[in-house]
């Protein structure tokens, strides 16, 4: 088991503690909808991990073992008992991060996939899950230059998993800025700049763990006392359903290649700054940004009884991916394959309902249905369970949707 995935109930305890403070205290920093669509962008991020090749340990390992024998005769020897050489480590893959973050900021291909982390109109800890899911992996090639000190693929997962851990706890509104700190590390405060859209603060802060890169390459802003964050991207995603939000940018980038007339443009628009688009496919097709003057952020109301069920729901897909998660070594390829692709159903559906996609009363129902018939190509061990679990969840969606039109809205503070 890996580092991260042996800190996510830690970082889901963490949650829970600032859940309970947020509500003793009122602060409001956190809504139903937008902590699920997050969780569930995390979750989609872990499984579709169980199911693709890891890009960066294919292409670095063999090329580290290529490189091998050079290292040993310059004398050059990482261990990873040594404490110094992981702290040397983690610098030195933050520097990597920095560009590598950067870009994903600067250009569209490398944005399309970065921007699911920004997608969130709030800021908590759930924030700091909200992953994505790499569906194009590009970012891996930041990573070669460590080659250059001969650095051994393990301790580039290790500093990897410790640089990625260490960004979870910035993720909250709650920690006061600390002047000393600014100076050297990413902190709540300074990364708060940097999921801001606001204009004096997009484009900003990009250190993982130092945030002197930033002052070093002039991309450091200090949050403002005057200036409050608006969290979110400038053209929202306006849905809860974590495959959405991974194809977003995507989405928009292919249609502009489709509608735009110049061969040019079809082939480079993937690579030109952030948010460029062909004249002619931006005039076919105009995508406003938002008014951050008039700012309001997506928040469909929705039955509580709904709400209840939705929640209910991501708890019981948490559980059966953490389950996977610690015992994907024991089943085949092709089982995991079938339980991640039940997986990213529920979570789409669970989204739509979250959104009050009229279309979900039918989906959910076809989704238990898949589900039920798919039982005989899963573990025996899963068929008890499941069979109780699709009886129950149909029965209560059948009363609450087909059955209850009394239902009220659920009031939530913006």
């Amino acid at each position: 088991m890996g580092l991260v995935t042996a800190a996510i109930p830690f970082f889901l305890l963490a949650v829970l503690i600032e859940l309970a403070l947020d509500r003793w205290r009122g602060w409001g920093l956190y809504r139903l909808n937008d902590a699920i669509g997050s969780l569930g962008a995390g979750i989609l991020s872990r499984i579709l991990g169980l199911v693709r090749v890891g890009i960066l340990i294919l292409v670095y390992a063999p090329l580290y073992q290529w490189l091998e024998p050079t290292y040993l005769a310059l004398g050059i020897s990482w261990s990873i008992g040594n404490p110094w050489h992981l702290v040397l480590a983690v610098i030195a893959y933050d520097f990597c991060y920095y560009w590598k973050h950067r870009f994903s900021h600067e250009i569209n291909i490398f944005w399309a996939e970065h921007l699911v982390h920004h997608q969130s109109e709030d800021y908590n800890l759930t924030t700091a899950l909200r992953q994505s899911s790499d569906l194009v992996p590009l970012g891996w090639i930041f990573y070669l230059p460590l080659l250059l000190i001969g650095m051994p693929w393990e301790i580039l997962v290790t500093a990897g998993a410790l640089d990625l851990i260490y960004q979870f706890w910035v993720h909250t509104q709650k920690f006061p800025k600390v002047r000393w700190m600014e100076w050297i590390l990413v902190t709540p405060s300074n990364h708060r700049v940097h999921h801001a859209q606001n204009k004096v603060y997009v484009d900003r802060n990009y250190g993982g763990v130092l945030i002197i890169w930033d002052r070093l390459f002039g991309t450091y802003q200090e949050e403002l006392d005057d200036e409050p964050c608006i969290y979110g991207v400038r053209k929202p995603l306006n849905t809860f359903d974590p495959l959405a939000a991974n194809l977003q940018h995507f989405k928009r980038m292919w249609l502009d290649a489709l509608h735009t007339k110049s061969w040019k443009e079809k082939l480079t628009l993937w690579f030109r700054a952030t948010g460029y688009r062909p004249a002619d496919a931006e005039a076919a097709m105009p995508v406003p940004s938002g008014d951050l003057d008039n700012f309001h952020r997506f928040d469909p109301q929705i039955p509580r009884s709904l709400r209840w069920y939705a929640l209910v729901q991501h708890l019981i897909y948490s559980a059966a991916t953490l389950a996977l998660l610690a015992g994907a070594s024991e089943l085949s390829y092709g089982t995991i394959t079938l339980m991640v692709s039940m997986l990213v159903v529920g979570l789409v559906v669970n989204g739509r309902i979250l959104d009050g996609e009229a279309r979900s009363r039918h989906w959910e129902l076809a989704r238990l249905a898949l589900l039920a018939a798919t039982l005989p190509l899963l573990p025996p061990v899963v068929w008890l369970p499941a069979v109780a679990y699709c009886l129950a969840s149909g029965a209560v969606w059948w009363l609450l949707v087909f059955g209850n039109k009394d239902d009220t809205v659920t009031p939530v503070r913006n």
